[in-house]
């Protein structure tokens, strides 16, 4: 399912990618407030199982590059864990593959928080501004998350 042009009640589930789960300053304020804004909504978080990993991924590169403390890495994972999101497992590995080369992407990393997002029938949200424009260009609803 695309996007429509006309706006839309706020959804009762939406798809977080790995860029809000990992946020830096300055995009923690504004994701901060969204996730505040869903958990008072009661809105389901979703994303594709690959997020987990990529999460692990992000700290792992933030504790080598001495962004976090080697010591803090395990108090932040527990952070993400407690987070209530359901993690949903790989539908249709060729359907992913195709939207990945429809995006004109090299992994298929991206496209499978957009096919979840269209498959579960509702919105991605990232910070992450070319994967916005690229899918939202094409008429996937994803939403831009800025301060």
């Amino acid at each position: 399912m695309r996007s429509s042009s006309s706006e839309s009640p706020e959804p009762r589930r939406v798809v977080v990618d790995a860029s809000l789960l990992v946020a830096n300053e300055p995009e923690t304020e504004g994701v901060a407030r969204q996730f505040s804004a869903w958990a008072e909504a009661d809105v389901e978080l979703h994303a594709p199982s690959l997020a987990r990993y990529e999460v692990a991924n992000a700290l792992a590169r933030k504790a080598a590059h001495r962004d976090i403390a080697s010591d803090d890495v395990a108090a932040v994972w527990t952070e993400f864990d407690a987070l209530s999101i359901s993690y949903d497992t790989l539908a249709d590995g060729s359907a992913v593959i195709a939207l990945a080369r429809e995006l004109d992407r090299r992994s298929a990393f991206d496209a499978a928080y957009v096919a979840l997002a269209q498959r579960i029938g509702t919105e991605l949200w990232t910070i992450d501004g070319p994967l916005a424009r690229n899918a939202g260009g094409r008429g996937y609803a994803v939403k831009l998350i800025t301060n």
